[in-house]
């Protein structure tokens, strides 16, 4: 429980001090002068600042330490998030980059609560779980209804998608709406709550409905809803084989 509490508390501080108390000024700042930027030294004394004082207000709680692990530990945050912070500063500033730099932060404050809390057990637990079958066949599963997919409903409809045109929509916005669609109603499956695969299906029948009455393809609603259906058969196909499975 106290493990788990430290953590909390250091990611609820790494959320505030990256995307509450840091000004866009800061990170352009950071983006544009790198190493050079003085904000990016007020972010990280920030970073540290308020993690040192939940580390301090958890030992508190559950009887002082040695001072040495408290200093330790904000050095490490500190330091970790300055040279993460630097390497997103000279990346393309994308999703991916993203993603990255907020997993890599969240790997140090998980590190860091498991060194404090004595908590080693963590990661054999967390190891377990991974490896576990129940854990691969789900990963599977999101693999399966992501680009596969996204191929085979694509060769599916593929001898009706000469007939109209697409122009005027975004680039590869059909197929980022798939995967999101397939994403959504898969978790909703693996969940048991059937209602929110209805409810998804209809605030998207709702969003498409004025796009193809305006249009006059009639084509066109053939395909999406085509579309539709193959996507929902697929996953509804993946997401009930996968509760099977991990239910033997």
């Amino acid at each position: 429980m106290s493990f788990y509490l430290l953590l909390t508390g250091l990611v609820i501080a790494h959320l505030l001090a990256d995307f509450y108390w840091q000004p866009i000024s800061w990170v352009y700042d950071r983006n544009t002068r790198h190493f050079r930027a003085s904000k990016l030294y007020l972010h990280v004394l920030m970073h540290s600042t308020v993690s040192a004082l939940v580390i301090i207000l958890w030992e508190y709680q559950y009887g002082w330490g040695d001072w040495s692990n408290i200093l330790v530990a904000t050095l490490i945050i500190a330091v970790t998030h300055y040279f993460i912070d630097i390497a997103k500063s000279y990346s393309n500033k994308g999703v991916v980059p993203f993603v990255l730099d907020q997993c890599a932060h969240l790997i140090v404050i998980l590190m860091v609560a498991v060194w404090l809390a004595d908590n080693q057990l963590f990661y054999y637990q967390l190891l377990h779980q991974l490896i576990a079958l129940d854990t691969l066949i789900i990963l599977t599963g999101y693999l399966l209804v992501l680009n596969p997919s996204s191929v085979f409903i694509r060769m599916a409809l593929e001898r009706i998608t000469s007939g109209f045109s697409t122009s005027g929509s975004i680039p590869a916005a059909g197929h980022s709406i798939g995967l999101l669609e397939r994403v959504l109603m898969l978790t909703f499956i693996l969940m048991g709550e059937y209602a929110g695969v209805g409810f998804l299906l209809a605030a998207k029948s709702i969003f498409r409905f004025g796009d193809l009455r305006a249009s006059e393809e009639k084509q066109l609603t053939e395909y999406v809803m085509l579309g539709t259906l193959l996507s929902v058969t697929v996953t509804l196909f993946i997401g009930l084989t996968i509760n099977f499975l991990t239910k033997q």
